[in-house]
């Protein structure tokens, strides 16, 4: 299981104007200098456990596994459907991947 952002997702989050992340991973940036990546955990802490939908109400965050990928979603209290999911065989993907697209959707 992948714990950490690659390069390139890192470097997109902070584009996006993400805090720095704070863990130090042994891959050379430039001149043997060592990048920093997002963790699992860092991710996570990005993620609002509760935002709130206009039309919606108050979404939930969710992440949960089936047989086979990570499901990050957002679901109203009550709804049986949620209102934003993502999935991926990592979590660390899915949780990036649910970033960009609150951010997209201007929740964060």
């Amino acid at each position: 299981m992948k714990q950490y952002t690659t390069p390139e997702q890192t470097a997109k989050l902070i584009e996006l104007g993400f805090n720095d992340p704070k863990t130090k991973l042994p891959f050379e940036v430039a001149n043997d200098e060592l990048g920093y990546t997002y963790s699992i955990g860092e991710l996570i802490g990005i993620l609002p456990p509760i935002y709130s939908d206009r039309w919606k109400g108050d979404c939930y965050i969710n992440i949960s596994h089936d047989s086979i990928s990570w499901l990050v979603d957002y679901t109203v209290s009550g709804a049986r459907k949620p209102h934003i999911i993502v999935s991926n065989i990592e979590l660390i993907d899915a949780l990036y991947d649910m970033i960009l697209k609150l951010k997209k959707e201007k929740v964060l």
